[in-house]
Formats: C-alpha cells, structure tokens, sequence
C-alpha cells in the first residue's frame, strides 16, 4: 500500500499516511485541513555493479557458458 506525505496547514504538522489510492482522496475531501505534499521517491544506490557485487564466481560461470555454446557464438565477456 502506497505512503502519503499530508500537511495540516494549521499546526505545519507532517504526517504519513498509508492507505489506497481511494481511501486517500476520501481522507483529503474529508479533511480539508490537510495538503498532500509531494516527494521524491527513495532511491537505492550503491557503488558497486552487480557483476562485481556477484563476484568471482559468477566470471567463472560466464566462462563456462561461453565455452559450450559453440565456435559461431558470439558472446563478449
């Protein structure tokens, strides 16, 4: 279920709220009150790429692969 920022603009109080998308309009036609307040999204990053984060081993199975799929392949490593 998403999260929802809202503001009461009479205290400048914030506050989340988890609800459907439904519920939530409901509560703002309810609550006049309150403002949604719009954020970025939380991002995951990190300084390593997957094939490094998978290791050696995982370079070892990309070896094996290339090796039995034949002459013609054309698999880059």
């Amino acid at each position: 279920m998403p999260v929802y920022t809202v503001r009461n603009n009479s205290t400048e109080e914030y506050v989340e709220v988890n609800m459907p998308y439904e519920d939530f309009k409901e509560f703002l036609q309810g609550n006049p009150e309150f403002t949604q307040v719009f954020k970025m999204p939380a991002t995951v990053s990190g300084r390593m790429t997957a094939q490094r984060m998978a290791g050696s081993g995982w370079q070892d199975v990309l070896k094996k692969v290339k090796a039995a799929s034949g002459k013609n392949s054309k698999i880059n490593l």
